[in-house]
């Protein structure tokens, strides 16, 4: 199935459906980091869990997202587990059940944006203290979606919610960039989760990619920072290699974040 070329999705020339070497985990070293990772329990986060070596050291954290008391209480826990927090994954998401805005049901349509926007902001809110102070490598990942950049009928709550959490990206480069923090959200690919698959039949064809793809590509990508990717829209399906040879190119065009063209 084509995309629009405004959707960024064919940025590099090479793309990826299933995990490659370039991304192998085994070849990456987290040894002595420390990760928070919301929706951990299913889908990509799961499949980042299980990536070739030794197994963790997990702290299980039960938290609604949108919930602030929720939220806040699972930062302290984890601040009382971890001597530092390096990587803050925003992984939690919902997608509405298509409708168009006359036939849309305004609890599912404003539940898509209390988990896709309030979640992210609640979550990095609470524990952006233990980034800040703590040290580590102050790196926050968001789940983005293609969708952002899609207008595609019935999807206006999901579509919209991740537009403005890539927006909220960038916000949070200019609010604590200066500070230290390097933010970057990314499509993780269409991937068949139990999310996924609320997406029309119709549309289901475009669930190519596995799960180990975006959670590999996250892996690589977070190993260590590397500062121009701050506040840019990536895409799981892009080859790494072609992308950071364009790393000149991004910069110098500031390509890569959402803007108005006049």
């Amino acid at each position: 199935m084509t995309e629009p070329i405004d959707t960024g999705l064919y940025f590099t020339s090479r793309l990826h459906h299933d995990t490659y070497p370039a991304i192998d985990p085994r070849q990456r070293d987290f040894t002595g980091k420390y990760i928070f990772i919301t929706g951990a329990s299913q889908g990509i986060a799961e499949a980042a869990a299980a990536a070739g070596k030794p197994a963790p050291i997990v702290v299980a954290v039960t938290l609604d997202v949108t919930d602030e008391a929720s939220v806040e209480a699972a930062a302290k826990k984890v601040d009382k587990s971890f001597p530092r927090l390096d990587v803050l994954v925003n992984n939690a998401g919902y997608l509405e059940k298509r409708a168009k805005i006359i036939d849309s049901d305004p609890a599912e349509w404003w539940k898509t944006w209390t988990v896709n926007v309030k979640g992210p902001y609640l979550v990095t809110r609470a524990f952006l203290p233990q980034i800040l102070e703590k040290g580590g490598d102050k790196i926050i990942v968001n789940l983005s979606s293609m969708a952002a950049h899609l207008r595609s009928p019935g999807g206006s709550a999901y579509q919209t919610s991740k537009l403005a959490l890539q927006r909220f990206t960038e916000f949070l480069d200019a609010d604590h960039g200066s500070d230290g923090v390097l933010t970057f959200a990314i499509h993780p690919g269409g991937v068949p989760t139990n999310m996924g698959l609320r997406l029309p039949k119709e549309r289901q064809a475009i669930l190519t990619e596995t799960p180990q793809l975006p959670a590999d590509t996250i892996v690589f990508l977070t190993e260590k920072r590397r500062e121009w990717l701050a506040a840019r829209y990536l895409s799981a399906t892009w080859d790494v290699e072609e992308l950071l040879s364009k790393e000149e190119e991004i910069t110098k065009g500031d390509k890569l974040k959402v803007r108005m063209v006049i």
